[in-house]
């Protein structure tokens, strides 16, 4: 007769076998997320949490037709920010991972977003879908006087305590990166910019984008449309578009 480990007439290995699968379904929850700022009261289900960040973005952009300080102004005014590209770009490829069934992205809100959505919300991101997508970037770039080497300045935050606006950002120098206008990989650097040219000079959805590089004083744009996906690291920051608006950021944390 083989015996059982029973206590009260429950077998003792099931038990402990399902006690496993619990903790294994525990850990692989996500965690709930609660915003930061109070002031950016947004639609939970209209925002995305960037993977391995601690950043929500929103699935299209807003405040369209301003130019890139008014868009940081009217950012801020609703507890908001706008992406650098070291955000933006790795989430571009994270959207794409999410339609081949890679990874899976998370409204703000904890629920995992259809497959469908991140197909439709990828297509927005790399092509004509909709429209396209038309958004500024939190990077402005400097030649820096007498010296071979060029400054960015990211993380710009708007300073309020004088008598106007101003815009306050982190100056460092540019990294490495590509220093022509051609088609590129999807591989970036720490600051979010190109770093190797594509083999393919022609637009391939998923595998290449276009890169216009730096210039003096200029500030960076992303834009999708039925010829290719383009990263513009030449915009002038006075130019406005009615197209042309912002993916939303704000700032949220793991609930406890």
């Amino acid at each position: 007769m083989k015996l059982q480990n029973k206590i009260f007439g429950i077998d003792t290995r099931e038990a402990y076998e399902r006690l496993l699968r619990e903790e294994d379904s525990d850990k692989n929850k996500k965690p709930e997320f609660q915003l930061i700022n109070a002031r950016a009261n947004i639609n939970q289900q209209d925002y995305i949490r960037v993977p391995n960040t601690d950043t929500l973005i929103s699935r299209a952009e807003q405040h369209k037709g301003l130019d890139w300080n008014n868009a940081h102004y009217n950012l801020a005014d609703n507890g908001l920010f706008m992406p650098t590209p070291a955000l933006f770009l790795p989430y571009f490829v994270n959207v794409r991972d999410a339609t081949q069934g890679k990874i899976t992205l998370y409204t703000a809100d904890n629920k995992p977003v259809p497959r469908d959505e991140a197909e439709d919300l990828w297509k927005y991101l790399s092509s004509g879908h909709r429209g396209g997508c038309w958004t500024w970037l939190d990077a402005q770039f400097q030649k820096l006087p007498a010296s071979s080497d060029w400054g960015v300045e990211l993380d710009h935050r708007v300073d309020n305590t004088g008598n106007e606006k101003k815009l306050i950002g982190n100056s460092g120098f540019l990294e490495d990166c590509l220093r022509e206008d051609c088609y590129v990989d999807l591989e970036f650097n720490l600051q979010g910019l190109p770093v190797r040219r594509s083999s393919t000079q022609s637009y391939k959805q998923g595998e290449n984008i276009h890169y216009y590089h730096p210039r003096d004083e200029k500030v960076v744009g992303f834009v999708a449309d039925s010829v290719w996906v383009d990263l513009y690291c030449v915009r002038n920051p006075g130019n406005s578009y009615s197209a042309l608006g912002v993916f939303a950021c704000a700032v949220g944390a793991p609930e406890k």
